[in-house]
């Protein structure tokens, strides 16, 4: 049977070696994860600010046929038709 003083012992010779070992074993897998974060999240702004810009594009082409829309939508309610949109 263990005594207390045993039991002692054992915890402080092997408990902090089992630490040391979990923490190698994490550290670089953890390494790994965060590098493949840091990836992930970069394509993700740079995906936002190619959206932004995309839609600034939109905006403008917008504004410039603002004109022509208008007129083409009293167009189609004169004669009666509709506009398909896939």
């Amino acid at each position: 049977m263990l005594t207390k003083g045993d039991i002692n012992w054992l915890k402080s010779e092997f408990i902090p070696e089992v630490i040391q070992e979990v923490k190698k074993e994490f550290s670089s897998k953890i390494d790994t994860m965060n590098t493949k974060l840091d990836t992930f999240i970069g394509e993700i702004k740079t995906r936002r600010e190619e959206d932004t810009l995309h839609q600034g594009d939109h905006d403008e082409i917008q504004e410039k046929l603002g004109h022509h829309s208008r007129r083409l939508s009293t167009i189609e309610k004169r004669l009666q038709i509709s506009t398909v949109i896939d």
